[in-house]
This record gives structure tokens, C-alpha cells and sequence, in this order.
């Protein structure tokens, strides 16, 4: 007997969503160190649980502060662009496991100034030493 299809969409009982992030989240931890090691990359992710518990995962030779002020330096423009592909890729896996996504859903303002992504990225740079002292 086969798997059953999951329609991806927000579990409402918060007790599935908990059971379904706790083991989704290690499935993701491990492609991601994976990932790291395979092709040599840079990679941060940061996860919080349904109930507000931090995750974080850093690559093999990974800086926290280095990978997020790398991807500070991007134009807006380029984060658009890379935004846009990352979805039309994931929308075409989701066509292939037949589920219809609308990306502008996925989308939202883009349109920052420098000045306002160096205010996020100081919020950012905030929160993720909270985190960081939290995990420590």
C-alpha cells in the first residue's frame, strides 16, 4: 500500500502540526547539512517550531553573520529575481506532485530601500543572537 497524498496546506490541529514540524524538521536538518557538505556551500537556516521553539543549522564552514551579510548585500532586484526562480521551481514540483500553486501568493514587497534592509538586517542580526544565546 502506497503513501497517502498530502495536500499541502496549514495543518489546523495543533497537535498534527507539532508531531508533523518535529519530524519534517529533522528530514530538513539533515538534507541541509547534506547539502553543505556535498557541494561546498554556505548555509544558515534558522526554523521555529508551532510553538516558538528556535532550530538552527549552520554548514559545515558556515558564519552565521557572514552568510546573513552576504545575502544583505543583495539589490532588491536580485533578491526578486532569485525569489521569483526559487518559486516557478518549486511550482513546477508541486505540478508534478499535482498541486496548484499560485505564486503571487508567495510573494510579497520587494520593493525595500538600502535603508530599510539595513534596518531588517539589524533586527535580524538582534534576533538571531537572541536565539544564539537561547541555544547556547
Amino acid at each position: 500500500m502506497g503513501r497517502v497524498k498530502l495536500t499541502i496546506k496549514r495543518l489546523e490541529n495543533t497537535n498534527n502540526r507539532q508531531v508533523t514540524y518535529s519530524k519534517r524538521r529533522n528530514g530538513i536538518l539533515k538534507k541541509a547539512k547534506e547539502l553543505s557538505i556535498l557541494c561546498d556551500i554556505d548555509i544558515a537556516l534558522i526554523m521555529f517550531s508551532p510553538t516558538g521553539k528556535p532550530t538552527l543549522c549552520l554548514g559545515e564552514r558556515s558564519n552565521m553573520e557572514e552568510v546573513i551579510a552576504r545575502f544583505a548585500q543583495l539589490t532588491p532586484q536580485e533578491r526578486a529575481k532569485r525569489k521569483l526562480e526559487s518559486l516557478e521551481a518549486l511550482k513546477k514540483t508541486f505540478k508534478k506532485l499535482d498541486h496548484d500553486v499560485n505564486i503571487e501568493d508567495f510573494l510579497g514587497a520587494s520593493n525595500q530601500t538600502i535603508e530599510e534592509l539595513h534596518s531588517e538586517l539589524r533586527r535580524i542580526q538582534t534576533q538571531l543572537s537572541d536565539v544564539q544565546e537561547k541555544l547556547w
